[in-house]
């Protein structure tokens, strides 16, 4: 062997200054062999490889990998998996978590233009995702049953009552659905545009734009709404503000 090659570094070790790495590289060194043979093949992303190696030890590792190679969850539901096994959640919880998760979204897309259930949904999610994230809830796996139970039997009521009102909805104003997607038109039906939004008639001009608003952020395709919502609910509003400049 020349000089040349006794002098080369080993391309094996590499020598990180930059403060902004130094934690992704210790946190991707603490991965398990299981967990590298898993990001190497591109299975898992870099993000969520990193936070594995930051916050679990190689126990909670080992338990986390058995319960992804198990379900498979996608970016959005692994990080809250990865959070709960952190916390020493037990594998059941962490399952009844995932599934209350999916049941908010489920909850969230049924209550397009439900105001009121909307609010309630929206104070009870908050303090769900505020209280996981930060660890607030029982220890005990005891305790923690019937609170999640709980928690999941609020959630079921609320999707139960947004059912209900969409039932009601469509019975007086028309089928939102596809089908009718194709024939339903802005002013189709007898529901006046402030009601339409979840305002009363006789709502101040203020009002009606912030509940317009707030309905558009909702319906925005962008943010999992309806297209076919979204432009519906705008033409009714531009020919209601249209109606009134006319007067």
């Amino acid at each position: 062997m020349d000089d040349t090659m006794k002098n080369r570094p080993d391309p094996e070790i590499i020598t990180v200054t930059d403060d902004r790495l130094i934690p992704v590289v210790v946190a991707l060194t603490n991965l398990t062999e299981s967990w590298k043979a898993q990001l190497s093949k591109g299975a898992v992303s870099l993000p969520v490889a990193v936070q594995i190696g930051k916050k679990l030890s190689h126990e909670q590792q080992q338990a986390l990998l058995e319960f992804w190679e198990d379900t498979r969850l996608p970016d959005k539901y692994m990080n809250r998996a990865l959070h709960a096994f952190a916390l020493n959640m037990p594998e059941w919880a962490v399952h009844q978590v995932i599934r209350i998760f999916r049941l908010t979204e489920k909850i969230r897309a049924s209550m397009i233009m439900l105001n009121d259930l909307m609010d309630r949904f929206d104070a009870l999610y908050e303090q769900f995702e505020h209280e996981f994230w930060e660890g607030e809830w029982p220890g005990a796996e005891e305790e923690l049953a019937p609170y999640l139970d709980r928690l999941e039997a609020d959630f079921q009521e609320l999707h139960r009552q947004a059912s209900d009102e969409k039932k009601s909805y469509n019975r007086h104003y028309g089928d939102s659905s596809s089908d009718s997607a194709r024939t339903a038109g802005p002013s189709r039906g007898p529901v006046s545009f402030p009601a339409l939004i979840g305002a009363t008639d006789d709502a101040s001009p203020k009002e009606l734009k912030q509940r317009y608003r707030t309905l558009m952020k909702k319906l925005h395709p962008d943010h999992g709404g309806s297209a076919f919502l979204f432009d519906w609910v705008k033409q009714a509003y531009d020919n209601y503000m249209q109606g009134k400049s006319s007067l």
